[in-house]
C-alpha cells in the first residue's frame, strides 16, 4: 500500500454510469484513490460536474490505480511526481496535464523523544514506505543532516503499519502522513521536519498515458474545468465540502482539515506556471529523477520538459 491511502473503498464508476454517453474508445477513464488533494474528483462527480463522457475508478490506493493504468484499462490516473516517474522509468509513457497539489507539511518526520535534530538520526530505526514519497522526505533530511542510508537503519513498513509500528517500539522515527500523523502524535511522536522544509518536492498530478491524450483531449479539459470549479467549492464552501469528503473517506471531519492544511492547492494560474518549460515542476523532475533511478543520468530538460502539457488546461477567463 502507498501513500495517499485512508482506507478500504470499493472501487466505483463515477459518472461513466450516465446515460447517453458515446463509445468507450471516446470517453476519458481516470483512476484515482482517497487523499485530498485528490477529492475534487469526488466533488465533481458528486455535484454532476464532470462531462458524460469522463469515468471515474476510485481504488484503495496508487498500488490499484498503476496496474490498470499500464495495462491501458484506464487512460489517466492521480498520481505523485514520483511515481510518474518511476512509471516512465519501467517503460509507461505518462504525460503530467495538471497538478492538483504540492504537500506542504503533509508529509512529516516524527521522532520519539531524546532525538532534537536531524544530526541524532544516525543509527537510529527510521520506519518509512519503500517506494513512496515518504523515501524522498527522508533522502533529503538525512542530505541536510551530513548523513547518508548506511547511517541508519532503514525499517520499511506501509502507512497503515506505522502506529503499530511505533506502539511496538519497533522503530525510533518515522516518516508518515495524515491522519496517521496525528494518531502518531497522541502517541507520543514529536515532529521533527516536514515537506515545508523542502518546497516544491512533492507534487500529486494528473497523468494521462500519452497514447490516449489526443483522442480524450477535449474531455479531459472539461474534467479539468470541473477539478477547479470543486477547488472553488472546497474554499467558498468550507465546510459542506469537508463534510462531504469526511464522509467519502469514513474519517472525522477534523482529519479532513488537517489534511487541507499540509497541501498547498494550486489554482489554474499556478498551473500554468507549473506547466510551462522551465518551471519548478521540472526542476523537481531532474531533481528526482537520479534518486529514483539509483544514480541514472537524467534525460535532457529539453526531454522532460515533454513530459509534461499545459495544452490541456481551460482556456478564457481564470477559475
Amino acid at each position: 500500500m502507498q501513500r495517499r491511502t485512508f482506507l478500504l473503498l470499493t472501487p466505483f464508476a463515477g459518472s461513466s454510469l450516465l446515460t447517453g454517453c458515446p463509445t468507450r474508445e471516446e470517453n476519458l477513464r481516470i483512476a484515482y484513490h482517497p487523499w485530498i488533494g485528490y477529492e475534487t474528483l469526488f466533488l465533481a462527480a458528486e455535484f454532476g460536474w464532470l462531462p458524460p463522457t469522463a469515468e471515474l475508478s476510485r481504488f484503495d490506493s496508487v498500488s490499484d490505480s498503476l496496474p490498470v493504468l499500464r495495462r491501458g484499462e484506464v487512460d489517466a490516473a492521480a498520481l505523485t511526481l514520483d511515481e510518474v516517474i518511476r512509471a516512465r522509468l519501467h517503460g509507461l509513457d505518462l504525460v503530467v496535464v495538471m497538478v492538483f497539489d504540492v504537500s506542504s507539511g503533509g508529509d512529516v518526520l516524527l521522532v520519539e523523544e531524546g532525538i532534537d535534530s536531524l544530526s541524532g538520526l544516525a543509527g537510529k530505526r527510521i520506519g518509512v514506505e519503500i517506494g513512496g514519497v515518504g523515501e524522498l522526505l527522508l533522502d533529503r533530511a538525512l542530505a541536510r543532516a551530513g548523513l547518508g542510508w548506511d547511517d541508519v537503519i532503514v525499517v520499511d513498513r506501509p502507512a497503515h503499519q506505522h502506529l503499530d509500528a511505533w506502539r511496538n517500539r519497533e522503530v525510533n522515527a518515522l516518516v508518515s502522513y495524515e491522519p496517521v500523523v496525528s494518531q502518531l502524535r497522541a502517541a507520543g511522536a514529536r515532529r521533527l521536519i516536514d515537506s515545508r522544509d523542502f518546497p516544491d518536492l512533492i507534487f500529486d498530478v494528473l497523468a494521462v498515458r500519452r497514447d490516449r491524450l489526443k483522442k480524450v483531449g477535449h474531455v479531459l479539459t472539461e474534467v479539468i474545468r470541473a477539478h477547479f470549479r470543486a477547488l472553488r467549492h472546497l474554499r467558498i464552501n468550507l465546510q459542506d465540502a469537508v463534510y462531504r469528503i469526511a464522509d467519502v473517506q469514513r474519517v472525522a471531519e477534523q482529519t479532513v482539515m488537517q489534511s487541507i492544511a499540509g497541501v498547498l492547492l494550486p489554482d489554474l494560474e499556478s498551473n500554468r506556471r507549473y506547466l510551462s518549460d522551465g518551471s519548478r515542476l521540472i526542476d523537481a523532475i531532474v531533481a528526482l529523477h537520479p534518486r529514483l533511478s539509483n544514480g541514472g543520468q537524467p534525460p535532457s530538460r529539453a526531454a522532460i520538459d515533454d513530459w509534461v502539457t499545459g495544452d490541456y488546461l481551460p482556456q478564457g477567463p481564470r477559475t
